[in-house]
């Protein structure tokens, strides 16, 4: 019997950020129009892998996903061990406009949710006629900060963890507990200082 193998393709992308050279992480499938997906703060492209293998969704668009730098497959630039990461809205629109131009993305809808869906109104007051759509969920103009990030980044604090005991709390009570789980694994892998660094943001 043959393996289901799943139509999601992963590649890596050079881009120069911020005037550093960075070696990005994307996944895409599918083809049409395209619809380049942003991920939440402390995980990465993983979560539109289930978008990635609806044909109802595929047949019609080219979803693209990619790990911001310091995110799933994307590595800090080199040197990160001497700095402490920071997530600005230049920086994060920089990210998108360049991964945008390098894959050839002709007016994209962008679909954001969290720090990316709240990224779509910046992208929509700095450069809405670039893009076909901008969709925010989970989108707000301002938030007051939900706690004190000050204690996030300490080796005796693992801020994935922490990430995904925030996160456990936004999602349904009505999930399958497979579903909540698989979220909260991904996470649970954000490395040291990557959530504090995206909720500065």
């Amino acid at each position: 019997m043959a393996a289901k193998i799943d139509a999601i393709v992963g590649r890596y992308v050079h881009l120069t950020l911020g005037g550093r050279p960075h070696r990005i992480y994307f996944e895409e499938a599918g083809s049409g129009i395209p619809l380049l997906c942003l991920h939440t703060a402390g995980s990465d492209s993983r979560q539109y892998r289930h978008m990635m293998a609806d044909t109802a969704i595929t047949d019609h668009f080219r979803v693209v996903s990619f790990d911001l730098p310091w995110h799933g497959k994307s590595m800090p630039p080199d040197g990160w061990q001497d700095e402490e990461y920071q997530l600005t809205t230049d920086a994060y629109i920089e990210a998108i406009r360049t991964f945008r131009d390098a894959l050839e993305l002709e007016q994209p809808i962008v679909l954001g949710c969290s720090i990316g869906g709240r990224i779509v109104l910046s992208l929509a007051m700095r450069h809405g006629g670039e893009f076909r759509g901008l969709i925010g969920l989970d989108s707000a103009a301002y938030q007051t900060g939900w706690y004190d990030t000050s204690w996030l980044h300490r080796p005796d604090v693992h801020g994935g963890e922490v990430c995904a005991g925030i996160v456990s709390g936004l999602i349904a009570p009505q999930s399958p507990d497979v579903s909540r789980w698989e979220t909260l694994w991904q996470y649970m892998q954000s490395g040291p200082g990557v959530f504090k660094g995206d909720i500065y943001f």
